[in-house]
């Protein structure tokens, strides 16, 4: 049986990240044909082993290394948190150096690093730009190349690196890893300035390994009887960092959407169900949901349904797949509403939202964020209620393509 450990791994409460952990698990499942036991290091460990432990091949989830949570969301206590993390860093460096095999034996994380076959570095978008954060998930990367082990980055994007400090250990440290899969062709063309070609491919975000099922939802059937068009919609309460003046350009998103939806209810009677994608209360995005429901018109408020479910990605799939559109801001729910083959508008907060419609095939429905437009929205949609069977037709061909892509270039490298 192969034991794998899965590190840097998010949380349960950022849905995206939960699939993009689950897509691995389930990837990887076939590939060793389940003859395999996972172990997690994650930010939520306590949250997630509710969660992730109820599949019965994953046996338990731990701390990653340097873990600021919980820690206060302000300015003083992200300094606070920032030295802690330092200060561990140091003593677990110091443990290592002078005693490694006692320091190894003492700590359950590093045990389970230890008596791995293989070693998985969880993918997202945590590293590059000019995130300081991301030295912490790099330290981690750094020590689970300490083992021997086969070390892979799987479904990474990297955002373009503005900080010379940040560059220099990013590309220190990933040119110690065995392999990298890039999930899209920022990524791809990154690692070639650096890393050996054999070191890296790409492959479509791991999130579309996660299986489709059918689910019922009550709720939905009721609306149902009440309109014949009913649309999913993802928000994100984001800070505009590109652009110059923020506080604006955030009143305009929730202008943009406001006027969008209240368009659609208007013409259609349609109904928006926004599906929570991350509901930590520090940064829920049924905040910025109901900031846009208050802005709306009283006479379209019903229309616009908010809900607080802590669904598991498996879920918030099914349900997508019962509703006739999407709208996303949030990325990996527009790969969720794909791989239901549900005709979807994204809205693109970073380049990877854009990654990801031309890797389904759908770069036409985008819109950017930064200049969104509800009657540049309203173009894009109508074309999308057009081109419906069409488009659902493309998504069944584009999610076979897509696993099957995902399935061979894995397995030349796993087997």
């Amino acid at each position: 049986m192969k034991k794998i450990t899965i590190t840097n791994a998010y949380t349960w409460y950022n849905k995206g990240d939960a699939g993009i952990l689950l897509g691995i698990v389930e990837t990887l499942k076939k590939i060793y044909n389940n003859d395999v036991e996972f172990t997690i290091l994650s930010f939520t460990p306590d949250e997630d082993r509710k969660r992730y432990c109820e599949d019965s091949s994953i046996k338990n989830v731990y701390s990653n290394i340097l873990n600021p949570h919980p820690y206060k969301h302000t300015k003083t206590g992200k300094i606070i948190a920032i030295f802690k993390l330092f200060f561990k860093m140091l003593k677990l460096q110091f443990l290592m150096k002078f005693n490694f095999k006692k320091t190894i034996k003492n700590d359950e994380i590093l045990n389970a690093l230890n008596k791995s076959d293989i070693i998985i570095v969880c993918g997202g978008g945590f590293l590059g730009g000019k995130k300081f954060d991301s030295l912490q998930h790099l330290y981690q990367i750094y020590i689970n190349t300490k083992f021997n082990k086969p070390v892979y980055l799987m479904g990474t994007s990297i955002e373009p690196i503005k900080n010379k400090i940040i560059k220099y250990f990013t590309e220190k440290i990933l040119k110690k890893l065995d392999y990298i899969f890039a999930r899209e062709t920022i990524t791809e063309k990154y690692l070639s300035e650096f890393m050996p070609k054999d070191k890296y491919t790409l492959i479509p975000d791991m999130a579309f390994m996660l299986e489709n099922a059918k689910i019922e939802f009550p709720f939905v059937e009721e609306l149902r009887n009440n309109s014949n068009v009913l649309i999913g919609i993802t928000m994100r309460n984001w800070n505009f960092p590109n652009v110059q003046d923020k506080t604006r350009a955030k009143e305009n998103y929730i202008n943009q959407m406001k006027d969008f939806m209240e368009h659609y209810i208007e013409t259609k009677d349609a109904i928006f169900i926004f599906i929570p994608q991350v509901i930590v209360s520090y940064a829920s995005d049924t905040d910025i949901a109901v900031e846009i429901k208050n802005k709306m018109q009283a006479k379209y408020k019903n229309n616009f349904i908010i809900r607080n479910d802590d669904w598991s990605p498996l879920e918030i799939k099914a349900l997508i797949g019962n509703l006739d559109f999407f709208v996303g801001t949030r990325m990996h729910s527009n790969i969720f509403a794909t791989s239901m083959y549900v005709p979807t508008l994204a809205i693109a907060y970073e380049k990877k939202t854009n990654g990801i419609m031309e890797t389904v095939r759908q770069e036409e429905y985008i819109e950017e964020i930064d200049n969104i437009n509800s009657e540049s929205m309203k173009k894009k949609f109508n074309k999308l209620i057009e081109n419906k069977d069409k488009v659902h037709e493309e998504l069944i061909k584009e999610r076979k393509r897509i696993t099957e892509e995902i399935m061979t270039k894995t397995k030349i490298i796993f087997k």
